[in-house]
């Protein structure tokens, strides 16, 4: 089967628990899996201090150089940019058209990890921390609702001189995107969204579902114990993560916790689904990629975004969760690499 051949069956499956089974991903080093995963979870690296072990201090050294390799392996450089009241930091490297990643809640430029790496060679890439995570600046006094940060994205892109782009988004990242791609459609090429949120499903998550039983926020987590239930809500088949480095993470999102807290009240005060009435405004061909067994947005929100984004096409990767260009890179570089060829060929 093609990877861009539509398949809209299975938004009514019985999902397997990611909880069942935490089975070892194959040809992937302990600590290049926990070194990705700093990214994607956001280290809080120049954030607040906290007192740490020394265990927790080598794990956190150890998993910086692991980053530090991705980087050099993708040929991408850390900058900084000042845009009015916030602080930018970004990777950036690689030599063609411009192609812009937009990270998820809670996640760093570093997320992206290995799946930068395939396309390092023919585009430019530029991998920011949104305002409110990673090493850009967090200002309490803002607002980081969606418009909000579209609006700082935009004087970003001015300010880095990003005439037209194509544009990727994870999660919060595609909700922000297709935000984007609506109210600039000249600036966006083409349009790549996974797992994203803005749109309410058909079938509410399982997140959505404890949140509004219980009031619990699945992707904000201080101890190993939530660290390991936001992992088991993240993946298909949570990674095998050693209790040592489990301890780094839960320290740094207790460092992140406030703060990301804010960010959440924000979003959800102006709007939690804006994207939805906005995706008829969506022009730009749009490839949509969704993790068959998501637990944080179910895959049933794809039937509204195919229907409302006229040109687009839809990818759904089976045994997979939350993030697909992390828990099945392979499949995912594939489809988006399939669909840009179809957009040279036009």
């Amino acid at each position: 089967m093609s990877p861009l051949t539509k398949k809209t069956k299975g938004f009514g499956m019985n999902r397997d628990s990611p909880l069942s089974g935490h089975l070892p991903l194959k040809r992937r080093s302990m600590t290049g899996m926990s070194g990705e995963l700093v990214g994607l979870l956001a280290s809080s690296r120049g954030g607040r201090a906290s007192r740490v072990g020394l265990t927790t201090v080598l794990c956190g050294l150890m998993l910086e150089s692991v980053l530090r390799l991705f980087r050099w392996r993708a040929g991408l450089r850390m900058r900084h940019v000042q845009v009015d009241d916030h602080r930018w930091v970004y990777l950036e490297g690689g030599k063609g058209e411009a192609m812009l990643f937009v990270p998820g809640f809670g996640m760093e430029k570093d997320g992206w990890g290995a799946f930068l790496i395939p396309f390092s060679k023919s585009y430019r890439l530029v991998v920011p921390d949104l305002p409110g995570f990673g090493q850009s600046s967090h200002v309490p006094s803002a607002s980081y609702d969606v418009p909000s940060q579209v609006k700082r994205l935009h004087r970003f892109v001015e300010t880095a001189e990003l005439p037209s782009f194509h544009m990727v988004g994870i999660s919060l990242g595609g909700y922000i995107s297709g935000y984007y791609a609506s109210e600039y459609p000249g600036k966006v090429k083409s349009l790549a969204l996974m797992d994203t949120a803005g749109v309410e499903s058909r079938i509410p998550s399982y997140a959505m579902q404890l949140y509004s039983r219980e009031g619990k926020i699945v992707l904000l987590y201080k101890t190993v114990e939530e660290f390991d239930a936001l992992m088991g809500s993240l993946f298909y088949r949570p990674p095998p993560i050693p209790v040592p480095f489990k301890k780094y993470f839960a320290n740094r999102g207790a460092c992140n916790y406030p703060f990301h807290e804010k960010i959440l009240r924000d979003l959800e005060h102006r709007g939690m689904n804006l994207l939805e009435t906005r995706l008829p405004k969506i022009s730009a061909r749009t490839l949509v990629v969704w993790g068959e067994n998501d637990l944080i947005v179910h895959v049933s929100s794809v039937e509204k975004i195919q229907k409302g984004i006229s040109n687009s096409r839809v990818v759904i990767v089976k045994n997979c969760g939350h993030v697909p260009f992390f828990e099945k890179r392979k499949e995912t570089v594939r489809a988006y690499k399939a669909f840009l060829r179809t957009l040279q060929a036009e």
